[in-house]
């Protein structure tokens, strides 16, 4: 058998957080545990090649151990075997039919008292025979069941009763089995927030359930509760601070998982009619590297996709599909990148493209990495551009963090999560945040939203986690690097300025930008269009560029300096470029790469000038 067969055949990996809910169980005594990230996913089956959901391949490894029970905000209460559900209402002295005490009168219909607690639903589940006869009487296992459908309230009574009654009859010594309860979307049924803010449901689904599970009759019988979530911070934070919980991430899938599951998907087009084999724009090992942070339904999806349309998956594809499920969950707010340019597609810029390029190599080692550096210098000049060259030549992923501070997006801890999750599946990221005095909040100031705190709060901490450095490197680019929280400029010791080149420095540069976009300057030409373009930014360069290649489109031998006659870039931001020229070189920690014009005797003067007129 072949390799690639073997790997066909055989199990995938087992997941890291299956590992980790079997050693939370057997060994370390916890009873709650809320799993939260790519829970929506497939997971490789503990016996098989296959792949399952994320509860039936928690089925396959505590079914033996545990009667499986599911709460479903729609479905209510319900079992994943019906087995398991017949062995359990015998134990507890239910029936299919009937409970005991049904036939008896009770004090009144389910329908109307599952909600109020514990007390009367137990009389309903045992009968009571002191109640009116008019009443109505006690309903069958299955209307019971079925009678928490859409009602999560009375549905957790009835957990907390079946629970104690397994118990009881363990007690009893009936061969009965523990019950582990799996809750879906478990961030709709106990929602995040303080007892005084919650909804009067909210608040009285969220005391019944820590009423429960905190129970020493629950942990004593065994029990355990599964709380599935995509985010941690989806559900109400007394919950982690139960003594037995347990936070278990479910992560991206990793590469031997993916590996396995590609090779797996692939070998079963050969039996199909309707499609051909996938096919890749490099490699099938390109395919599952590019994938890291997609999961396996994603995956399945690009894979289905090229087998109808006969055409390869490409990487730009894989990045496609990422993002938009980015953006659907956070709003656009994370973007991932994988830069195409290096450094070796950079023109000029000599000094600050060295000292971006040495502290991407010494966040490479733990003992020399930093948490962050700023990038400053004027609009236009190529900050971002730069810094994504060095990242990608470093051979980090790029998470690209936009309209963080935006009035629409308010999940910051789910933000954060996520950023983790990334971290965790790419091993080496750079996070962009260009703007940054406008992305960021202070943390200091009165006018600073609370969820603005919060996320300063959190980036400051993720800056400060010394188990990050060298994984995460936060790249802040800004034109106004004097407006950064202290808290962050404090984490950030390089302070990198770029400006407008000058003299022959910008003559190379335009030559050099020009014929990068096939645009040959003879001498006097080239001196022509520099003279005229003196307040031109970079970005403006690029424009005039553009300009030149449309009107050659019409005349192909068309001058660069007939093309400045007609069209030129507007002059409405050159003050404030120039200040913010300034500013980069007041902050600056590379004397060096300041330039001369700004070592005056008048600085501190041109500074406070320039700093007033942008506040303007």
């Amino acid at each position: 058998m072949s390799t690639k067969e073997n790997r066909e055949s055989r199990p995938g990996p087992t997941p890291a957080f299956m590992r980790q809910l079997v050693d939370g169980v057997k060994h370390r005594g916890r009873r709650i545990f809320s799993l939260t990230g790519d829970v929506m996913d497939l997971f490789p089956d503990r016996d098989g090649p296959g792949y399952s959901t994320l509860e039936e391949r928690i089925c396959q490894s505590f079914s033996s151990r545990f009667t499986m029970v599911r709460l479903d905000l729609s479905l209510g209460v319900g079992f994943y075997e019906s087995q398991q559900r017949h062995a359990l209402f015998e134990a507890i002295g239910w029936s299919r039919r009937a409970l005991p005490g049904a036939g008896k009168p009770s004090v009144e219909s389910l329908g109307g008292l599952l909600d109020f607690g514990s007390e009367i639903v137990s009389k309903h589940l045992r009968g009571n025979s002191s109640a009116p006869a008019a009443q109505p009487v006690a309903p069958s296992p299955d209307q019971l069941l079925e009678r928490t459908k859409q009602r999560p309230g009375a549905a957790l009574v009835l957990l907390r009763e079946l629970t104690e009654m397994a118990r009881e009859a363990s007690d009893r010594g009936e061969n009965i089995k523990p019950v582990c309860t799996i809750v879906r979307l478990a961030g709709a049924f106990f929602p995040p927030g303080d007892f005084g803010k919650l909804s009067e449901l909210d608040r009285n689904r969220l005391a019944t359930l820590l009423s429960w599970l905190s129970d020493p009759a629950y942990q004593a019988g065994g029990h355990i509760t599964i709380l599935i979530a995509d985010n941690r911070s989806e559900l109400n934070s007394r919950i982690h601070s139960l003594p037995s919980s347990q936070s278990i991430e479910v992560g991206f899938p990793n590469d031997a998982t993916r590996r396995h599951f590609v090779a797996r998907k692939i070998a079963t087009f050969s039996d199909r009619e309707d499609s051909s084999a996938p096919t890749f724009e490099t490699s099938e090992e390109d395919f599952v590297e590019d994938a890291a942070g997609l999961g396996l339904n994603a995956i399945s999806s690009l894979l289905e996709e090229s087998a109808r349309s006969g055409k390869a998956v490409t990487r730009a594809a894989v990045n496609a599909l990422l993002n938009e499920i980015l953006k659907s969950q956070l709003d656009g707010v994370v973007t991932i990148k994988r830069p195409s340019h290096g450094d070796a597609d950079l023109c000029g810029y000599k000094g600050p493209r060295e000292a971006i390029k040495r502290v991407f190599r010494d966040c490479e080692d733990p003992e020399t990495a930093i948490s962050a550096f700023v990038v400053s210098g004027p609009n236009g000049v190529g900050k971002t551009f730069n810094v994504e060259a060095h990242a990608a030549d470093s051979g980090r992923i790029v998470i690209e963090l936009s309209q963080i501070r935006s009035s629409d997006f308010g999940g910051t801890d789910r933000l954060f999560e996520m950023v983790r999750r990334y971290v965790e599946i790419y091993g080496k990221v750079a996070i962009l945040v260009d703007e940054a005095h406008a992305a960021f909040g202070s943390i200091h100031s009165g006018e600073t939203h609370d969820t603005e705190k919060r996320l300063m709060a959190n980036i400051i901490k993720m800056m400060s986690d010394k188990g990050l450095l060298s994984k995460v490197v936060w790249c802040l680019m800004t034109t106004r690097p004097d407006l950064l929280d202290p808290d962050v400029l404090s984490r950030a010791p390089k302070q990198i300025p770029i400006f407008d080149l000058e003299g022959g420095e910008r003559s190379e540069f335009f030559r050099a930008m020009f014929a990068h976009r096939d645009i040959e300057l003879g001498d006097a030409e080239l001196a022509d269009v520099v003279a005229a373009t003196g307040w031109y930014s970079n970005r403006d360069l690029d424009f005039l560029i553009r300009e030149v290649k449309s009107a050659r489109r019409d005349k192909p031998d068309t001058l660069v300096t007939e093309v400045l006659e007609t069209w030129s870039a507007s002059k409405g931001i050159v003050s404030k470029r120039a200040a913010q020229s300034l500013i980069a070189a007041s902050t600056s920690s590379y004397p060096a790469l300041v330039p001369a014009r700004f070592k005056t005797p008048t600085f501190e003067d041109d500074l406070q000038r320039a700093k007033v007129m942008l506040s303007r």
